[in-house]
Formats: C-alpha cells, sequence, structure tokens
C-alpha cells in the first residue's frame, strides 16, 4: 500500500506527504479538500482529559465518553459525507466492508490510530444490520467510536448505535447496530470554521516528498499505527479540528462552563510533560514552528518574562489548547505557575495574556 511507504529521506509515511499540506499560516489541510483542517498533536493527554472532566464535574466517565462519541460521529458524518466518493458506498453495498478496510488500515497507520482491522458483518452481503471492528493500540477509544459510528451512518445513510468492550489492555472490539431509521440530508453538514488569514512561515522541504523537514523529530511504528515525539517519547495522532472543536463545544453546552478550565488545565500538565526548559525558552522563532508544525496557529508576536507572557496567534485551532500550551510554556520557562486571561479579537485571532499566580 502506497500510504504506508516512506521517504527515504525523511522517514515521513508518502501518505502524509501527498495527502497534507503544511501552509504557511500555520494549518494543516488536506490536499484535496483545503477545507478540511487538522492538528497533529499530543494524544495520550485526550483520555486523560476525558477523565479529568468527569473528576471535575462530578459526572460518571461513561457519560463523558457518551458525549465524546455522539458529537465526534456528527463531524466524522459530515467530513465524510463531503469528501467520500459516491463509488464506495456502492462497493460496500454489493461486496460488503472487506473491500473497504485495507484503505481504512493504511489510513490508521499512517495518522497514528492504531491498528484497524475489521471483524466481520451481518449479513455479509447486502445491507448490513451490524458491523465489527478491533482496534489496537487506540489513540482515543471514545473518539475512534465516534469515527466508527459516523463513517457506519454515513455508507448506509441511517442511524447507528455502538458497543465497546476491551478484551486486553491493547485491544478493543465495536459493534455498530444500524437501525432502520433513515438520516435526513441536515445530518449531514456541519458548519464551516472562521475565514484563515494568510501567514509568511516557511518549512524547509524534503527534497524527497517534500514534506517539512521539521518531521524529522517524529517516528512513524507502521505495524501498529503510532506516531512518537522522539524527544519527549510523547505520542502524537492528526486530528480534524472541526471534530474536536464539535466535541468541546458538546461537553461546554452539556456539562457548563467549567469544561473550558478543566481542559485549559489539562493542556497545561500535558505541556510541562512534553516539553523541556530549553524548547520552552526557544523564543519566538522556535515556539513559532513547534505550533505551526502542529497545526495549532501561526504565533504573530511574543514577548516573555518572568513576570508576563503576551502571544497573539492567528489562525488558532483550538484556544483551549493555546492557553493551556502558554500557561505551560510560562511556568517551564520561568520557573512560576502562571495565570492566564485570553480573548478572541476582530479578525480570529487569539491574545493570550499570562502573569504569575497570586
Amino acid at each position: 500500500m502506497k500510504a504506508i511507504r516512506t521517504c527515504s529521506g525523511c522517514g515521513v509515511p508518502l501518505g502524509v506527504s501527498r495527502n497534507m499540506r503544511w501552509n504557511g499560516n500555520g494549518t494543516i489541510t488536506q490536499v484535496r479538500d483545503p477545507a478540511h483542517r487538522l492538528i497533529f498533536f499530543e494524544s495520550d493527554n485526550l483520555d486523560r482529559m476525558w477523565k479529568a472532566l468527569s473528576e471535575a464535574l462530578g459526572v460518571t466517565e461513561e457519560h463523558v465518553w457518551e458525549l465524546v462519541i455522539a458529537s465526534k460521529s456528527r463531524a466524522t458524518r459530515a467530513f465524510l459525507h463531503r469528501t467520500l466518493p459516491w463509488y464506495v458506498n456502492l462497493a460496500a453495498r454489493l461486496v460488503g466492508y472487506r473491500a473497504l478496510m485495507s484503505a481504512i488500515e493504511a489510513q490508521g497507520l499512517v495518522m497514528g490510530y492504531g491498528k484497524i482491522t475489521l471483524g466481520g458483518q451481518y449479513p455479509r452481503r447486502g445491507r448490513p444490520e451490524r458491523v465489527t471492528v478491533f482496534i489496537e493500540d487506540p489513540y482515543s477509544l471514545p473518539l475512534f467510536c465516534g469515527d466508527f459510528k459516523g463513517a457506519a451512518e454515513v455508507l448506509e445513510r441511517r442511524w447507528a448505535s455502538l458497543t465497546y468492550q476491551a478484551l486486553d489492555e491493547r485491544r478493543h472490539q465495536i459493534d455498530v447496530t444500524v437501525s432502520d431509521e433513515k438520516l435526513e440530508e441536515e445530518y449531514f453538514h456541519v458548519q464551516d470554521g472562521p475565514p484563515r488569514r494568510e501567514g509568511d512561515l516557511a518549512y524547509t522541504p524534503c527534497p524527497e516528498c517534500g514534506a517539512p523537514r521539521e518531521l524529522v523529530r517524529f517516528s512513524w511504528d507502521l505495524s501498529r499505527g503510532i506516531i512518537r515525539d522522539t524527544e519527549s517519547g510523547r505520542r502524537l495522532a492528526f486530528f480534524g479540528t472541526a471534530a474536536l472543536r464539535a466535541v468541546f463545544d458538546e461537553l461546554r453546552h452539556e456539562l457548563g462552563v467549567r469544561v473550558t478550565p478543566t481542559v485549559i488545565d489539562a493542556e497545561r500538565r500535558n505541556t510541562l510533560g512534553a516539553m523541556g526548559v530549553e524548547e520552552a525558552r526557544s523564543g519566538f522563532e522556535g515556539l513559532r514552528v513547534r505550533a505551526a508544525i502542529r497545526g495549532l496557529g501561526l504565533l504573530t508576536a511574543l514577548s516573555l518574562s518572568p513576570e508576563r507572557m503576551e502571544a497573539v496567534v492567528a489562525n488558532p485551532a483550538l484556544p483551549e489548547y493555546l492557553v493551556g500550551l502558554a500557561l505551560g510554556i510560562f511556568e517551564l520557562a520561568t520557573g512560576r505557575k502562571g495565570e492566564s486571561s485570553w480573548e478572541l479579537v476582530d479578525g480570529g485571532d487569539l491574545r493570550i495574556e499570562v502573569i504569575p499566580a497570586s
């Protein structure tokens, strides 16, 4: 499979270098669908975040997972409805889901989602009532469940429900049951994000595949679908920003305003574990590249002292993540815990201020 072949020059899978574009405005987009924006980010923190939210807000982790699965499936439905070729639905109907799984498995390995395999479908031909998949080393189990549910709903144009169970520490079984109730057209659309500003960031391209040379610090284990930062050892994956935005919006709608500070603090903790002091002190250019290579946005202004940090980010992907990142950088660089204030100003820029905590 070409998607999981790697570049001889930088080691990046060709499925990444050929299908994704790192833009000068701090965004990552898909070549065939420039409206679809992604971030390339540490994934280990996500399931820890769902747990932190359940503890902070006094709800069960199962309830948080239900909200995550539901909102992720809606975003996946909208994305696939816009991008899935018409003949894929026909192929699934004629020869079953197994014909599609090689492409899905390759995509999961390249994107850092884990190893995906089809367990089977019932009945084996025609319109299925139940489909089973196995996921080994998932990047986030509830997010993957949302992906699978949304994909089934797009292919079948009917509502689906799912169950999941752990088979061991690494492997999980997910069963999707498709109902007879049809999905109307309105359930396949999602609002586009705000317009993006232009940027002036330039990457050094790999002469072999064209991917940014800055990606050499990451390693792909394509037998397991795991991507790691070789410096921190942290696991990463690619996420659609619209999908994560939908998840956070749903959590805030259902669980209240305390979701935002909980997400910010979770990302602050993640930054403290994933970033070194020297990197936090690398200044405007170093931090600008770090944020942009992950698709988080374009750092356009930065001042940092022991008494104050001020930053402006154009095209911010997820403001909560960026505020938590700023807090972690301030703490690493100054040795002092900070407190933040932030706002989205005209044009969509994110302005962040961090001062020592009182």
